[in-house]
């Protein structure tokens, strides 16, 4: 499975980038479709973006095509309808304007109509608060409409629940639900909805949170509590540091043993020695794989290898 650099979110691709690759890599739509386990007319209408894949799909896209995974889920994107504009208006301001007025949520929520649990909500930013419901609260607080749209908007939250943890800011950023993101990043809702609450999720999630965002892997790295390991920045490998290196950018990116060495066609053996320090993939063509599985610059890992 092909994994992003995690320093920048990628370039964004051309709409016929997926045949493109496919062809530069010399894969037949039959030869693609049998090793994903597909009809081949799934990979004719993907590559014009008739039908959109699953995040299995996407993960399997980009290892047979030796490309970054956030490269395919960046194709896809271009095809999936727009998402509707939001609704209503942001309410968080409404609980400081109810501090300084000395109203109850249940006064205010019998006032306009609505449940208390309503206004907690509009208040924490779990949902919008309707249009309609405006003109009821402007009296209520003796403001003009526009103005108490303004006071809400603009008006910092306070109390409980009012510091939004930093990953749900990031994903609120990014306009996504925490299903949608739990589909693209291969995880479940449950998940991240504990990773936003405090529960530090694994460095592949990190990797695939960061590409998802379009931010720096050590950003969500720290984000969420996790410390990402030196050796993940190429400016800090000196020679010999290679088999640490290839063991930190696996365990990073999800990936085990076999893996790698199906993507560099050779034995688990191979890497595990790599991994330990008995051998040396000095091979170029090695090198560029590994370097391609785990998002790195042509001759990258040329400067952790041993002296000889």
């Amino acid at each position: 499975m092909s994994t992003e650099s995690g320093t920048h979110a990628p370039a964004r691709p051309s709409l016929t980038y997926l045949r493109e690759r496919r062809l530069w890599r010399g894969i037949a739509p039959e030869d693609l479709a049998a090793r994903l386990g597909v009809h081949p007319t799934s990979i004719h209408r993907w590559e014009r973006g008739e039908r959109l894949p699953g995040p299995d799909h996407v993960r399997a896209l980009a290892d047979a095509l030796e490309v970054e995974t956030a490269r395919i889920s960046a194709f896809f994107d271009r095809f999936r309808s727009p998402r509707e504009p939001a609704q209503g208006v942001r309410g968080h301001g409404l609980r400081q304007l109810r501090a300084r007025a000395q109203l109850p949520a249940v006064r205010l929520a019998a006032t306009v109509g609505v449940p208390p649990a309503t206004v907690y909500n509009w208040e924490r930013g779990r949902a919008r608060l309707p249009a309609d419901h405006l003109p009821a609260l402007a009296e209520v607080f003796r403001l003009e409409v526009e103005t108490l749209r303004d006071l809400l908007v603009t008006t910092p939250p306070v109390g409980p629940g009012a510091a939004m943890p930093p990953l749900r800011r990031m994903r609120h950023r990014s306009g996504l639900s925490q299903a949608h993101v739990a589909q693209r990043i291969g995880f479940s809702r449950h998940l991240v909805g504990n990773w936003e609450r405090g529960a530090r999720p694994p460095l592949v999630a990190v990797r695939r949170l960061a590409a998802l965002y379009g931010v720096p892997a050590g950003t969500v790295a720290r984000a969420a509590g996790v410390a990402a390991p030196e050796l993940l920045d190429p400016r800090n490998w000196s020679a010999g540091d290679l088999p640490a290196v290839l063991r930190v950018l696996r365990r990073w990116s999800g990936l085990t043993q076999r893996d790698v060495a199906a993507h560099c066609g050779c034995s688990v053996d191979a890497v595990r020695g790599w991994e330990r320090g008995r051998a040396v993939p000095r091979q170029p063509t090695l090198l560029r794989r590994l370097e391609v599985l785990f998002g790195l610059p042509p001759e990258a890992l040329v400067s952790a290898l041993p002296q000889r």
